[in-house]
């Protein structure tokens, strides 16, 4: 039987305000990017790697977190990471040149990886299988409201405030969870002195995926000769390098005993094809609204605040249902909404207003269904000595989904950022866009489906964890 911690639901409060910090900062500072230029006098090229520099730390330190918290124990690098991400902000809030604002940016995302890296696996410690499924529901709704509501809210303190603000929220909050999580945070086991770390492999990964990030970006390597296929050859190249890598050693990032087990290889691969095919339909109906339709900026956020609205409702009922019923139902279901809302995109003639809303709306909610039960099923089937591995590389292949969302987008509708665009020149790429996405969340459920067949598990996974009700 596993024992509950009784201060468990304390702890997922500490939880969520590290989660709503770390995927907030990353579109929050976006709107304010005007000023941080006007201020430094410097020119967006260099101000864009306010955001840059923030998302190519938390995406690199992101898998070398995820061993080492497993090595000396998750709660120091957790508890350490709120410290981290909070003297960052205090750092930018304060800062009075670029130089200064970039490097405490960079501190910042190292913190933001901390936390990341430990957040599933600080629930998957504190919550019994049966309550895990709710407990990581409620952490699916930050996850995507932090990550959405960025750009809204960032507009919203820019109103009534200047950029500084954004950040120094950020010190009070972070000072709180140190001081609460030092009193409440289980001491986790290290994995011990014998467990070696993947450096290589880590190192490896973390610059193919930083290449591949920078690729997809107006800044860096996009200023120079080669665009964005110098950062792309390279990082793909890395990147192949990494996997030949990591087929030949027994102690790597993707560690074959763990991806061995079906819930985790499946949840992984389910969760790059929804995150990838959100963030491929955001963008461009982003673009859509404005330059087609004519609305303003408020009203697109309204309208796109859909999405995040809708799985705030879904995910922590399916994480009820997931923790007394079982999970093949919402993970299975969850990517068949998420196809069928890029129907309504495809089967018209036009993108419609109707059609805009009922693909949020439907996306959102399958959205909900599948990322808080594919959440509890890979950290609940986690060997106990690799949790914090398997959370750092959940939270890694959200934001690889995400990358590789923007690539789709800049692949097939990349000229809608134009200042000209015509609906029946532009209709066409955007239906072809969400057909691809539709075919890639069938492909969701399909591996789905390859979740029903029994996978043994480690040893030390079996120990005090009860197998995935999915399997």
């Amino acid at each position: 039987m596993e024992t509950a911690n009784p201060h468990r639901w304390k702890i997922i409060h500490i939880v969520n305000a590290g989660t709503f910090m770390s995927t907030l900062d990353v579109g929050i500072v976006n709107v304010s990017l005007p000023a941080m230029a006007d201020q430094f006098g410097a020119p967006l090229s260099i101000v864009q790697w306010v955001v840059t520099s923030y998302l190519l730390i938390l995406v690199a330190a992101l898998p070398v977190l995820g061993l080492v918290s497993d090595k000396i124990g998750r709660h120091r690098v957790y508890s350490l990471g709120f410290l981290v991400f909070g003297v960052g902000s205090f750092m930018v809030a304060v800062s009075g040149g670029m130089a200064v604002m970039l490097a405490s940016r960079c501190v910042q995302g190292f913190g933001a990886a901390m936390i990341m890296a430990n957040s599933q696996a600080m629930v998957r410690q504190v919550f019994p299988d049966n309550e895990r499924g709710r407990a990581l529901g409620m952490n699916a709704v930050v996850i995507s409201i932090g990550t959405l509501s960025g750009p809204a809210l960032g507009g919203l303190l820019m109103g009534v405030t200047g950029w500084p603000a954004l950040f120094w929220m950020n010190v009070p909050i972070g000072a709180a969870a140190v001081v609460l999580g030092m009193r409440w945070f289980p001491k986790s086991e290290a994995g011990g002195g014998k467990q070696r770390l993947d450096y290589g492999g880590a190192l490896l990964l973390s610059v193919a995926v930083a290449l591949l990030m920078m690729a997809t970006t107006d800044t860096g390597f996009q200023s120079g000769s080669w665009g964005a296929a110098g950062p792309a050859v390279i990082g793909a190249f890395l990147l192949v390098l990494f996997l030949w890598y990591e087929s030949r050693i027994d102690y790597g990032v993707l560690d074959r005993r763990l991806f061995a087990i079906r819930p985790i290889w499946t949840g992984n691969a389910s969760a790059f094809i929804i995150h990838l095919a959100q963030m491929a339909g955001l963008l461009p109906l982003t673009f859509y609204m404005q330059q087609v339709l004519g609305f303003a900026p408020s009203q697109t956020g309204l309208y796109l605040a859909l999405q995040p609205l809708a799985m705030g409702i879904t995910a922590p009922l399916a994480g009820w249902y997931r923790d007394r019923r079982g999970a093949l139902a919402p993970l299975l279901l969850g990517p068949a909404l998420c196809a069928a809302s890029m129907l309504w995109m495809v089967l018209p003639q036009t993108v419609s207003l109707t059609g805009i809303v009922l693909h949020l709306t439907l996306y959102g909610i399958g959205m909900g269904l599948f990322q808080a039960t594919n959440n509890a099923e890979m950290m609940s089937a986690a060997p106990s000595s690799k949790v914090s591995l398997t959370g750092s590389l959940l939270a890694l292949i959200r934001y690889l989904g995400m990358i590789g969302g923007v690539a789709l987008v800049a692949l097939l509708v990349g000229d809608m950022g134009g200042s000209v665009v015509s609906a029946e020149a532009v209709t066409p790429w955007v239906r072809l866009l969400f057909s691809v996405c539709f075919l890639l969340c069938l492909g969701a459920v399909a591996i789905g489906l390859l979740r029903r067949r029994p996978t043994p598990k480690l040893s030390d996974a079996r120990t005090n964890h009860p197998s995935s009700k999915a399997t």
